[in-house]
């Protein structure tokens, strides 16, 4: 057995991870008496782990507001750190586990996605790997939750924008997508000349939900250009968009491919010049020890993109 020269581990001999469990729990509960109760521990068993937090890192961490506490800064900038470290600490288990080359991989993503990028790289990954896949529906908003929750181990989503990326989640871009404006053929808009915001502003419009990433680039679009959007129905993913496109209720503003199985009965225009091209990501939480089939599925996704340049 190699040596191991003696350490007294300076500060962090101090710690214990059932410490930083009870303070992750604080911080995630809003106080002391509910941190405790999904612990399964006492209060006063909760209270003593976090003023030994404080003693070690010299730092008050919450401020008492009635029965309720406040986290301070510098218990905000210890929690990032310490879910991260918890994350991985918990990951382990799965490393080391002999049968772990198996486990299920459980996934959330969009209708549009699976139905047209996701269902070819999943089947060609079960003929490799014994894994069971556990695959659920879900926005970026649902797919925070989900992996927040560690209800999910895997995410895939369209990319986030400038300052709306989690910072508990890791991104790591997949494959790209371009901006599309989807009218039935014979629609309007989809025999007009121009393609611009200003005739997009003219018609009925189907958009995502307030506060996703399609629907943020779009409402900047038309703020930088004056104009009012004329919304009629609101979904929470591209494949709900385009069954109203479909249905001839307006035009449809979504994250996707032209020549996609969902758009290819309906007329498409790039709107790539007004929102950008956008990435699909895949997302986990951060300090996450993925298994080395959780990898090769992450990798043969990539090969999308490769595929079509």
């Amino acid at each position: 057995m190699p040596h191991v020269p003696d350490s007294d581990g300076g500060r962090s001999a101090d710690l214990s991870v059932a410490q930083l469990h009870t303070f992750r729990q604080v911080m995630q509960e809003g106080g002391y008496a509910a941190a405790a109760k999904v612990s399964h521990l006492s209060v006063p068993s909760v209270w003593q782990h976090i003023r030994s937090l404080e003693k070690v890192y010299g730092v008050q961490l919450f401020d008492r507001e009635g029965r309720q506490v406040r986290p301070t800064e510098a218990a905000r900038r210890l929690y990032e750190q310490v879910d991260r470290i918890l994350v991985q600490l918990e990951s382990t288990f799965d490393l080391v586990d002999a049968s772990a080359g198996d486990k299920t991989i459980r996934i959330v993503t969009g209708v549009r996605m699976m139905l047209e990028d996701l269902a070819g790289p999943l089947a060609a990954f079960r003929q490799r790997h014994p894994n069971r896949l556990v695959i659920r529906q879900g926005n970026e908003h649902r797919a925070e939750e989900l992996l927040l929750a560690d209800e999910v181990d895997l995410a895939m989503t369209l990319e986030p924008g400038l300052k709306q990326a989690s910072p508990y989640l890791h991104y790591e871009p997949a494959y790209t997508v371009e901006f599309l404006a989807v009218a039935k053929k014979g629609h309007p808009y989809a025999t007009a000349r121009s393609g611009s915001l200003k005739e997009l502003a003219k018609h009925d419009l189907i958009v995502t939900t307030t506060g996703t990433h399609g629907r943020d680039a779009l409402d900047q679009a038309f703020h930088r250009e004056g104009l009012k959007a004329r919304i009629v129905a609101e979904t929470d993913n591209s494949a709900f968009t385009i069954a109203c496109v479909a249905a001839g209720m307006g035009v449809g503003i979504l994250a996707g491919r032209a020549n996609g199985d969902l758009c290819r009965k309906l007329a498409t225009r790039s709107m790539n010049k007004h929102f950008g091209r956008r990435r699909i990501s895949w997302m986990w939480r951060k300090g996450r020890l993925l298994s080395e089939p959780m990898l090769e599925l992450i990798e043969a996704v990539k090969q999308l993109d490769r595929a079509e340049s």
